[in-house]
């Protein structure tokens, strides 16, 4: 249950970059501090902080149950779920070596969890 929380977490704090991502095309920068505070209130960027603050509330809950040298590398998923949310919502490319790089992730968060 622990390892389900954890990747929810995770999962979430994916899906809070992709938004940030949405958020920072739509900024608009040209008409100063206060312009750019105002266009950052959006149902997007609570939407974003929404993501962030569920991730953080769950992942102090799977600290709680998991050593931190075991939970902590778990972290580095969040770059798979960036790479595919990516690459299907932004049509970012996939290279090979994105690919392998992000195998290799999956692969040390598997060996470090084993036991």
């Amino acid at each position: 249950m622990v390892y389900v929380l954890a990747i929810i977490s995770i999962m979430l704090g994916a899906v809070g970059q992709f938004i940030l991502k949405l958020v920072a095309g739509e900024l608009q920068t040209g008409s100063g501090i206060w312009q750019l505070g105002l266009s950052m209130l959006n149902l997007k960027m609570i939407l974003a902080v929404a993501c962030f603050v569920s991730s953080m509330l769950m992942w102090i809950f799977v600290l709680k149950k998991l050593e931190l040298s075991i939970a902590y590398p778990m972290v580095s998923l969040g770059y798979v779920f960036v790479m595919l949310l990516s690459f299907y919502f932004l049509q970012e490319q996939l290279y090979l070596t994105k690919i392998l790089g992000t195998g290799l992730i999956v692969s040390g968060v598997v060996v470090l969890n084993l036991r």
